[in-house]
């Protein structure tokens, strides 16, 4: 009897003892969440030595505390190393800096957020950049499709680390495939008769790629910090491209008038 009651007890015991461990990892997930948001407010205002202070903060934690999947510790690694370079040259791009950084946290929340993941909100972003890649393809206008082309791929790689995490990997698959047929065969597609098709196959399944995440309770500051590093990002690659796209209208122009004299 005394035994059994003995069993009883220790029972009883480790179950608290888990709990006390299951509450103690949750307030770490915390506490790296805030270490991850501050680090992208910091690089935001240009104090990149912060940034990086809090980014390096975590990775230890990380590498000493939390037993991680293969996947997530080599995402995760990857993903901090290109903060770490983009942080350790010279002369500091800041929208490299915010892109990568970005990225990073987008990873962290997709390793410790089961519902809901962060990535979830960048569907507009993403949606939108294949829609104008779509519109560029109905003009038939090389350049201007092969410049959309690049922006739309420049905003996907910002999520595709977390994906990578959160969706079953059949489906992270078969969009790869289709976004990789794309980019090596843009100007096939574009002139070929059924390159409507390769467009809404590739759509419907970013489309579905969102279906189950929801709006996050995050801090509203971290959404904005991360819708406008997404806007941003395409805006500067929308300007350049087009500064590039008119300037090689206005050469052709130029050249064709020259060939006419």
């Amino acid at each position: 009897m005394k035994q059994i009651l003995a069993l009883i007890i220790f029972i009883f015991m480790s179950t608290g003892l888990l709990n006390n461990n299951v509450s103690a990892q949750e307030i770490d997930v915390n506490y790296i969440n805030e270490l991850a948001d501050e680090a992208l407010n910091f690089a935001k205002t240009n104090r990149f030595d912060e940034a990086k202070n809090k980014v390096q903060t975590i990775n230890n934690i990380l590498n000493s505390h939390y037993i991680l999947t293969a996947d997530e510790s080599r995402i995760l690694q990857s993903s901090f190393n290109e903060v770490i370079r983009s942080l350790d040259h010279d002369s500091i791009n800041e929208e490299h800096v915010l892109r990568n950084l970005t990225k990073y946290r987008l990873v962290v929340d997709a390793v410790f957020t089961e519902h809901m993941p962060l990535w979830g909100e960048m569907e507009d972003s993403v949606l939108t950049a294949f829609q104008t890649l779509k519109d560029a393809y109905h003009i038939k206008d090389n350049d201007l499709f092969i410049h959309e082309l690049k922006g739309f791929l420049s905003i996907y790689d910002l999520i595709y680390p977390s994906i990578v995490l959160d969706v079953p990997i059949e489906k992270v698959q078969k969009i790869d495939a289709q976004i990789q047929y794309l980019e090596q065969n843009a100007q096939q597609i574009l002139i070929s008769e059924n390159g409507i098709e390769t467009m809404e196959a590739i759509q419907m399944d970013l489309e579905n790629l969102f279906k189950g995440t929801e709006e996050d309770e995050a801090d509203p500051s971290l959404w904005w910090v991360i819708i406008s590093t997404g806007g941003i990002i395409i805006l500067t690659l929308t300007y350049v491209g087009w500064r590039k796209y008119k300037a090689d209208k206005e050469r052709k122009y130029r050249y064709k008038k020259k060939q006419k004299n």
